[in-house]
């Protein structure tokens, strides 16, 4: 179902928040933890541990909300138009947009 256009507006700002936000912190963390790391990348201390992997975290959080975010979109795409699944039925829109996010977003674009 579409939202109303405030509707829209909104989760389109709380998405841009979001995505600013996880991008600050991978940021943030990708200078501090040199200083927390030896000159081949390995932790020298529990928070080098803890800086290293909150990192990998965040980025890997960021990259499956980006998955799931393209893929839902897919979806409400191919039902209002009326667009069938044509090779793996069921998982098609999740396939597309984990192989392959931003030719999903381009053939997207190209339908609306």
């Amino acid at each position: 179902r579409e939202g109303t256009d405030p509707q829209v507006a909104a989760t389109f700002r709380i998405l841009v928040y979001i995505t600013l936000g996880f991008l600050l912190a991978v940021e943030t963390l990708k200078y501090v933890t040199p200083y927390y790391t030896d000159e081949y990348g390995y932790p020298t201390s529990n928070a080098g541990y803890a800086l290293v992997y909150g990192r990998s975290v965040l980025e890997l959080t960021l990259s499956a909300f980006t998955i799931f975010l393209v893929a839902r979109t897919r979806k409400r795409i191919r039902e209002k138009y009326a667009i069938p699944e044509q090779q793996c039925v069921g998982c098609e829109d999740c396939c597309c947009s984990f192989w392959c996010n931003c030719c999903t977003v381009a053939q997207m674009a190209r339908h609306t």
